[in-house]
């Protein structure tokens, strides 16, 4: 078993999306992993090269800390209000209503919760180079 590169997250309601770069083929490919308390631990088979291949939680905790770097809970709930406000409106404004409504139904819609992830992470980079200017 190897460990591998772990070189994105996205959170999901019970689990994490990851995605990983095998250290032997070095093919690219994303995983759901669910989470035991929080804590996701993986093995996970390379779909080109069939390498067994290890999350430890210390290799996510590394990962989460670059792309979700520790804030307080005020900050953190701040974020995440504003993400799921963009996530809730950004398919209802004119002119992409009108593109993204197939037979009376704006499609959308069912993007919401997947898309609050990404939300977050553009708001905290935002704040990271608002910060440093």
């Amino acid at each position: 078993m190897e460990l591998i590169d772990l070189i994105g997250v996205r959170g999901s309601v019970f689990g994490i999306f990851l995605t990983l770069k095998c250290p032997e083929c070095q093919h690219v490919f994303e995983v759901y992993q669910f989470t035991v308390a929080g804590i996701a631990i993986g093995r996970h088979c390379c779909p080109q090269c069939r390498t067994d291949l290890t999350v430890p939680p210390e290799t996510l905790n590394a990962a989460l800390k670059k792309y979700l770097p520790l804030r307080t809970y005020k900050e953190f709930a701040e974020l995440t209000e504003e993400a799921a406000r963009l996530a809730e409106n950004w398919y209802r404004t004119h002119p992409l209503d009108q593109v993204l409504t197939y037979r009376g139904i704006n499609l959308g819609e069912p993007t919401e919760r997947w898309l609050a992830a990404y939300f977050i992470q553009g708001l905290i980079k935002t704040l990271e180079q608002q910060g440093a200017a």
